[in-house]
């Protein structure tokens, strides 16, 4: 693309400061101050001067020196440019004369302003958190282009969630432009309801069927065939204060309402009993005739209410033609990313519909990149009335998993770009050795197609049932879940071959940057961090798992191989390879065998007999 750029004018010069930022407001604008300068330094080797609004007579500056005015200030209102003339979110960058302006409507919205100039006009790219996962460009000179934009975010919810928190991963975040302007809410809605109401008002809830037990507290559904529900339910509404929108969300996990009023409610009728309350029924038709019930009802006190929940585990395949849903439902929708049939029939109900997955929860700490697959989805959203995203998680798996991460973060900010737009992105930052790294990131999505992890929707949604995930998970009996099996199919999928033949194209990726500065190799080696981690991990899994664990293995070669891991953990951990509480935790929840207290077996010999159903019952419907 041609830039067109104010002839003469400058904020760097030939290695010479041509510019000063301008702080007119105090601590406003400090963080966008903070990463202009730190990236026209990282370009340029030049320190922009930073100057008080009202000392800037004091300096004498030339002529066609330029004022960097970033955020609100009397500088800036003398151009007629004001906070309050942006709505939330909102931005502009505009050179008028010698100023280069970069206004928002909050701090947000300047660095999001700052963010633009420097990917638009200097190429600084955002791999992954820290300095090192910043790409910065070399140059002599930053000039002055010709600009005068005003923009905001595409989409009203942009949502990345991560467990981590750090200055750091919040100045990634915010450099992708993650934030929200969205009047609506979601999250399972009814978590704290059976603790509060169930001695009460046992009949709001859903009872399990003989020979099954109820689902923990969080987790217990409505029975959305008792009319007391809605009752509850517009109480408490109105107790907020009536407002506009009301989340409605059902509670996460198995456990559905088998009552004959909900099972009266179903389309198709006549699904078993034990399938519904397992999760593995088709529920759909129950909960839109719910939700349109309750809306209709809310309507009546505040005719602009609207409900937010999901379309998720037994209820996100979109109602028949037949069924009509009624004005004022928002969808988060949870599915696999071949569901583009799914995500137009909810699309065609009317409904408000954003983008809600679990797909990064998918091969534990692996790298599977589903990039196409998952980046081409992303822009048939967008491209088919998606009002917001909200991912569910950033792990942490920077090492293998990070361009999942910047590929989607990238889409949301750029929406022009293409899959591989973003993937070159990404591989520029290796500098000589880029074209090994698109071949290293390759192998891995081919690898990661063939493998077809199934995606957390509701008990784990096949991807390809040919894939080699599903056939040594029912070869070898092993756990399915999307949320614990990526760990114990490791030494099945993982194998030395594969593992060599990606440390292969790394050492090649090596050699083309012998002679390139220290960053670029230092970012080949945190992708040869990212497939130490997953050896180490596999070995760790291998041992602690009993239907794994090799002959003549012992507690005292698996508490060494496990110390071992963990130490490595805490020294990638600070690089942002992986996050090592945040991994710690997940493998804590999901009782993955990676620390002696959480293995089995030890006392007899051979190879244990604990199949695949115990690990994955914790997650059923998930």
């Amino acid at each position: 693309m041609y830039t067109k750029y104010n002839s003469g004018l400058f904020l760097v010069y030939k290695g010479e400061a041509r510019a000063v930022i301008v702080r007119q407001n105090g601590a406003i604008g400090k963080e966008a101050i903070d990463e202009l300068r730190g990236r026209v330094r990282k370009a340029t080797g030049v320190d922009l001067p930073v100057v008080d609004a009202e000392q800037l007579e004091n300096r004498h500056l030339p002529e066609k020196h330029v004022l960097v005015l970033i955020g609100p200030g009397p500088l800036t209102e003398e151009l007629g440019i004001r906070e309050s003339d942006f709505e939330k979110e909102a931005y502009r960058v505009a050179a008028i004369g010698n100023r280069l302006v970069l206004a928002g409507a909050d701090n947000a919205a300047l660095l999001y302003a700052v963010s633009y100039f420097l990917d638009e006009y200097m190429g600084v790219r955002y791999l992954w958190p820290g300095e090192l996962g910043t790409y910065v460009p070399k140059r002599d000179s930053v000039e002055l282009p010709a600009v005068d934009v005003t923009r905001r975010p595409e989409a009203e919810q942009r949502r990345l969630r991560t467990a981590h928190t750090g200055s750091e991963v919040e100045r990634w975040l915010g450099v992708h432009m993650m934030g929200s302007r969205s009047r609506f809410a979601f999250g399972h809605a009814f978590t704290e309801w059976y603790d509060k109401y169930g001695n009460e008002r046992p009949d709001y809830f859903a009872r399990p069927p003989a020979g099954q037990q109820q689902v923990r507290s969080d987790r217990v559904k409505l029975d959305l065939s008792n009319e007391a529900v809605d009752d509850a339910i517009i109480r408490e509404w109105q107790a907020a204060g009536a407002p506009d929108n009301w989340n409605v969300t059902p509670n996460d996990g198995n456990g559905f309402c088998v009552s004959a009023g909900c099972l009266a409610m179903d389309e198709p009728a006549g699904q078993p009993i034990d399938a519904i309350w397992r999760a593995e029924g088709n529920l759909t038709a129950r909960y839109v005739k719910f939700w349109n019930r309750l809306i209709e009802k809310m309507r009546g006190i505040n005719p602009k209410v609207t409900l937010s929940t999901y379309a998720y585990s037994s209820y996100k395949e979109p109602p028949h033609a037949g069924l009509k849903l009624s004005k004022g439902i928002v969808i988060g929708f949870v599915h696999t990313f071949r569901a583009d049939e799914q995500w137009k029939g909810w699309y065609d109900t009317g409904a408000e519909l954003f983008l809600r997955p679990n797909w990064w929860h998918s091969g534990a700490i692996a790298p599977n990149l589903m990039l196409h697959a998952t980046g081409d989805y992303f822009k048939y959203a967008r491209q088919n009335g998606m009002v917001g995203f909200d991912f569910d998680s950033i792990m942490g798996y920077w090492g293998t998993q990070g361009l999942n991460y910047y590929l989607i973060a990238r889409l949301s900010a750029r929406p022009e770009l293409s899959v591989d737009d973003v993937i070159a992105e990404y591989a520029s930052a290796f500098g000589k050795a880029g074209p090994m790294i698109l071949d290293y990131i390759r192998f891995w999505e081919t690898f990661s197609e063939e493998t077809a992890y199934n995606v957390s929707a509701g008990n784990g949604v096949s991807i390809d049932p040919n894939g080699r995930f599903e056939a040594v998970v029912k070869q070898y009996g092993l756990p399915s879940s999307p949320l614990n099996s990526g760990w114990y199919t490791l030494p099945y999928l993982y194998t030395d071959p594969v593992m060599q033949e990606a440390y292969a194209i790394l050492d090649r990726a090596d050699l083309a940057a012998a002679n390139e500065e220290d960053e670029v190799r230092a970012r080949i080696a945190f992708l040869r961090d990212g497939l130490r981690h997953l050896e180490l991990t596999r070995e760790v899994v291998r041992y602690g798992y009993e239907k794994t664990r090799p002959a003549g293995a012992t507690l005292e070669r698996f508490r060494s191989l496990s110390e071992e891991l963990d130490r490595y953990r805490k020294a990638i951990s600070q690089r942002h390879v992986i996050w090592y509480d945040v991994l710690k935790a997940e493998e804590k929840e999901r009782h993955i065998p990676t620390e002696p207290a959480r293995t089995t077996g030890w006392d007899r010999a051979g190879a244990g007999r604990t199949g695949g159903a115990e690990p994955d019952e914790p997650f059923r419907g998930l």
